[in-house]
């Protein structure tokens, strides 16, 4: 979906929120509803729906906020390090894959001129990568990418890492792990506030032009 301004980016990300955590809020009211003997799946079923809601949110909300910076008209001199190097990616790769002079002398005269070229003609429907695992090395490369800080994210590490998407590894795989209910509380509880906080810093980010380039003082 291209989105081009504050308000569809807005409401891009509030409403793929609320159908979110309107499934997560049901699937844990049929886990409380459920009988002993169905609870262990419906369970280890949850575990799968809040990583799946986890990584969904990240990756669109993510890639709706590459869309909204790319299609706002600007220049790569106009933008902040990290889109400017977004917007360069695949010429960067070509040249540390090749040994060819030209492949490297291309990107080094993208470097030295102006940066005048307008952006909006980067991959952004491809530019975010969960790598299907979204731990918290990937979060952070993420989060990186588009400018903003991991500092927020830091202290759940290993909630994220741990609790929730080692266990949903061992789901996907097929092993008979047991999930404790209250443990699962716990995270639906976590992700949601993760998702929440995540919603807003991407808002924020774009409301406040975080994508744009420091003047030099």
């Amino acid at each position: 979906m291209s989105i081009r301004t504050l308000g569809q980016l807005s409401e891009s990300l509030d409403d793929d929120l609320q159908w979110r955590k309107n499934e997560l809020t049901t699937a844990k009211a049929m886990i409380e509803k459920s009988r002993p003997h169905q609870k262990g799946v419906m369970l280890r079923a949850g575990i799968c729906l809040l990583y799946a809601h986890w990584e969904g949110f990240v990756k669109m909300a993510a890639t709706n906020y590459v869309s909204f910076v790319a299609l706002r008209g600007l220049r790569y001199r106009d933008l902040s390090a990290n889109f400017v190097a977004l917007g360069l990616r695949q010429q960067i790769r070509n040249a540390g894959q090749s040994t060819r002079p030209t492949i490297h002398i291309e990107l080094t005269e993208k470097l030295m001129s102006d940066l005048s070229e307008r952006y909006h003609r980067i991959d952004w429907e491809n530019s975010v990568d969960t790598r299907s695992n979204l731990n918290g090395e990937a979060l952070r490369e993420i989060l990186t990418m588009i400018g903003l800080s991991y500092k927020e994210y830091e202290s759940k590490e290993q909630l994220l890492d741990k609790k929730l998407l080692a266990n949903r590894n061992l789901v996907a795989h097929g092993e008979r792990v047991k999930i404790d209910p209250n443990d699962y509380n716990i995270l639906h509880t976590e992700i949601i506030g993760l998702i929440d906080r995540f919603n807003t810093d991407v808002q924020n980010a774009a409301a406040t032009e975080q994508y744009r380039r420091l003047p030099i003082q």
